[in-house]
């Protein structure tokens, strides 16, 4: 009996031992505890709704022993104590937001974890309007994206508690978020009442007497009202003058809340997003460049065999068979047999065709822009080389006309591939923290 006892007792003493080492931070006293009882912290998680040493960590702010703890115990920061909180919860609640953002580090989709209420991390800071929480909700989204689409037990998404408790500048934060990662559709989804988030914030904005305009409701009904189709895509022709590249010194939250730059806008407007429709248009797009810069090199009628630089004898002109192609012509080897109109209108069919294709396959690249700088600079260089080989097989007679035609291909060419480059470089700086 006493000697169960003793053990009784010398558990409670490290259990106290635990404590204090937690409220101490000593993650060295940590582990002498797990040398003494290798079971002693999932002896003191066997509950179902246990109130792990992670939860006890996380709620008092200790950040060292908190992080130790879910190295060794990865499971105690899905956990769930009695009231319904995870560790991440606790830290939110007590505003320990270092032990916030390790924990996200580690593993993102702790940002998923429902905890009372089904409500997420995500929720809890969608709801808070201090400026911490607001730079959190924005680390939260740009870390787990899926999070957006986590329902509390009122089929609520973190844009309808922002609305609902009206948070403006979550909700800006959120709605700006949304368009760049085109999950607006959200907008659209409805809680156990039916309502959606532009119906909340009607149903606001129908209940407030005082002026409209200076109210959060009216604020957030106005962005709402402004994201039909229509208006969006006839904002992003008509912005072009704005700015590609935000200030540096923006928070990640203001950056999400600001209006999108020109590069994002364009590459929305022309990019294809669906990675089977991608390769097949990709697919096409290659087969139509191959078979136009092979007209190039086998162009009707063929090339002249030998050099000549004489008209005939009593002859002041050059005459010409049915087909358009010079008989007797002053010509070099190498040069185009075809001539005159027909020549022109050959040269300037094959390279809008020829043009069109390479526009198609890097505009279905430039999601991928980042990634794909050796396909970009290949179509570049492919278009200086399908130039200058119709180039070399013009005659001299015909360069004039033909190297016009060239010359406006290639000008084409270098606005289509050189400006968006330049707006995706400049758009670079910001990019990653998003």
């Amino acid at each position: 009996m006493a000697k169960g006892l003793n053990k009784k007792e010398e558990k409670e003493a490290r259990e106290s031992r635990l404590q204090q080492a937690i409220a101490n931070d000593d993650v060295d006293e940590l582990h002498k505890l797990i040398r003494e009882e290798q079971q002693l912290l999932d002896r003191l998680s066997k509950d179902p709704f246990p109130n792990t040493p992670l939860h006890l960590a996380a709620a008092a702010g200790k950040t060292q022993v908190a992080m130790e703890i879910a190295i060794l115990k990865p499971s105690f920061a899905r956990k769930l104590n009695s009231d319904g909180h995870s560790p991440m919860h606790l830290a939110l609640q007590h505003k320990h937001y270092k032990i916030v953002r390790a924990l996200m580090n580690r593993d993102p989709k702790l940002i998923q974890v429902q905890g009372q209420c089904g409500i997420t991390p995500l929720h809890y800071v969608a709801e808070k309007e201090g400026d911490d929480e607001l730079e959190l909700l924005a680390e939260f989204l740009c870390a787990c994206k899926s999070s957006i689409k986590d329902l509390t037990n009122r089929c609520e998404t973190a844009v309808h508690v922002a609305v609902k408790n009206n948070n403006l500048k979550a909700f800006k934060t959120l709605f700006g978020w949304l368009k760049r990662v085109h999950l607006e559709e959200i907008l659209y989804w409805k809680d156990e009442d039916g309502k959606t988030v532009h119906r909340i914030a009607r149903i606001k904005v129908e209940q407030l007497d005082q002026q409209l305009e200076q109210t959060v409701p009216f604020q957030i009904d106005k962005l709402l009202n402004g994201n039909s189709k229509v208006r969006y895509f006839v904002k992003r022709i008509c912005c072009v003058g704005r700015v590609g590249r935000p200030p540096p010194s923006l928070s990640l939250s203001q950056l999400l809340s600001m209006e999108s730059t020109v590069f994002e806008k364009f590459k929305d407007m022309v990019s294809v997003r669906d990675e089977s429709d991608r390769n097949i248009i990709i697919a096409v797009a290659t087969l139509i460049a191959t078979a136009t810069y092979q007209a190039t090199l086998s162009p009707p009628g063929g090339f002249w065999g030998d050099s000549s630089s004489n008209l005939p004898a009593n002859s002041t002109a050059v005459t010409a068979n049915s087909s358009g192609i010079a008989v007797e012509k002053p010509h070099e080897a190498g040069n185009i047999i075809l001539t005159g109109s027909k020549l022109y209108r050959f040269a300037a069919l094959n390279s809008t065709v020829f043009l069109a294709s390479i526009i198609t396959i890097w505009i279905t690249a430039l999601p991928l822009l980042t990634h794909t700088r050796a396909v970009y600079l290949l179509t570049l260089f492919v278009g200086w080389a399908y130039s200058t080989t119709f180039r070399i097989e013009f005659s001299k007679s015909d360069l004039h006309k033909g190297g016009g035609i060239l010359v406006a291909f290639w000008v084409l060419l270098c606005v289509a591939l050189v400006v968006p480059a330049s707006l995706s470089w400049a758009y670079m700086k910001y990019q990653y923290r998003l």
